[in-house]
């Protein structure tokens, strides 16, 4: 078989070829874990862990094609439950029923047959569940509105009683809202921790695909493929992905072709506008900003500072005020008389940035949060793409 950058490594499906199996706490893979938990019956599994960091491609692995993922998304402006997925099944929201009875009349038997209707119910939808074990997955289900969380909630606690296998995937910080919406939920959840992936981990990624498609790459090589990837097993299958098109036919790994990868997979992400818009940042109301000139002969503002500060070596997920500050003082013009900067102007310009996004319609803690004077990045694409954003 002869294989290509495409076939072995995969951002948007399941990488079958470059998939790392990971230790878990303990002497179990997280793979191993999840078996287990669906062992169990009566239990409510929940997968929390940063975001991309593989949660879902867990369960594409170890469940297959019997996984049914839904997000909250497909529970938008619905109101029942079991509705929405029967829909995501295929399951006949109205149908009809054939009945026919026998009667005895003076020895003679008398049938008759009638029609009646039904519509989808929860039994229903168990009953495909179970008789094809099927197992339901529910990613980011904070994005349906809070009634639909919470019945959806008090559904799966009975659900689960009567064996139907569920999974609720979470990032950190919403993990505990599933029990919070139904407390009876507490003692019947199985929950598992996903950590942020090891560098050695992620080398694992581009050691096996190239291995396969007979691509020599240096130590180096690798070491920078993942800085880059910032954590992300998703990003890393993208940059490789793409090393394919600028590649020799030598396949011998260079660095100009991990930063072209790079430079193509921002060229596709959707985050020019929230940029442009941080970039902006809040209306002056007619005061002139303080201007900041930089050593590669730019001029920008606090806004643009900010953003420049943020995305030199190395990137960081998590970053402080003290670090934001110093890395903006590095990338400053020294030859230009001393420009006046301070952590204050950094505070101000990183809370008019929250501002920004709630205005624009994002979460807050979506793409990055703002907490205590430190900078975490919810969503590594979106540090990816401060990187390597072309200019225009």
């Amino acid at each position: 078989m002869e294989y290509t950058f495409s076939s072995v490594f995969s951002s948007a499906t399941f990488p079958e070829y470059t998939y790392v199996n990971r230790k878990s706490s303990g002497d179990f893979t997280y793979e191993e874990r999840l078996r287990m938990a669906l062992e169990q019956r009566g239990h409510l599994i929940v997968i929390d862990g940063p975001s991309k960091i593989g949660k879902t491609v867990l369960c594409e692995a170890v469940i297959g094609r019997n996984l049914i993922a839904m997000t909250g998304n497909d529970f938008k402006g619905e109101k029942d439950f079991w509705t929405v997925v029967a829909k995501k099944v295929d399951i006949p929201l109205m149908g009809e029923v054939q009945n026919e009875n026998t009667v005895h009349d003076q020895g003679e038997q008398i049938g008759t047959r009638y029609t009646s209707q039904y519509q989808t119910n929860k039994e229903r939808v168990m009953e495909y569940f179970l008789n094809n074990n099927k197992v339901l997955l529910l990613d980011d289900f904070h994005y349906a509105d809070e009634k639909m969380q919470h019945d959806a909630a008090c559904q799966l606690k009975e659900a689960i009683r009567y064996n139907l296998k569920a999974i609720v995937v979470s990032l950190p910080h919403r993990v505990d809202e599933t029990v919070k919406n139904n407390p009876d939920l507490q003692g019947r959840i199985m929950n598992i921790t996903m950590q942020p992936w090891k560098s050695k981990e992620l080398a694992e990624i581009p050691e096996r695909g190239f291995h396969m498609l007979g691509v020599y790459a240096t130590q180096d090589l690798i070491e920078r493929l993942v800085m880059e990837c910032i954590d992300s097993p998703q990003t890393m299958q993208s940059i490789c992905e793409s090393i394919g098109y600028y590649i020799d036919e030598d396949k011998v790994l260079k660095e100009e072709d991990i930063v072209k990868s790079c430079y193509l997979r921002a060229d596709f992400l959707t985050y020019q506008e929230l940029y442009a818009k941080l970039l902006a940042g809040l209306s002056s109301r007619g005061q002139k900003r303080a201007v900041y000139y930089l050593a590669d002969g730019s001029e920008v503002d606090r806004y643009g500072l900010v953003l420049e500060a943020l995305k030199i070596d190395p990137p960081l997920k998590s970053i402080s005020i003290s670090e934001i500050y110093e890395r903006a003082k590095k990338i400053l013009d020294k030859t230009k008389e001393m420009q006046k900067l301070t952590t204050q102007t950094i505070r101000g310009t990183m809370n008019s940035m929250l501002v920004i996004l709630e205005e624009s319609g994002y979460e807050a803690d979506r793409v990055f949060e703002w907490n205590e004077n430190v900078l975490t990045f919810r969503e590594p694409l979106f540090l990816f793409y401060l990187r390597w954003r072309r200019d225009e």
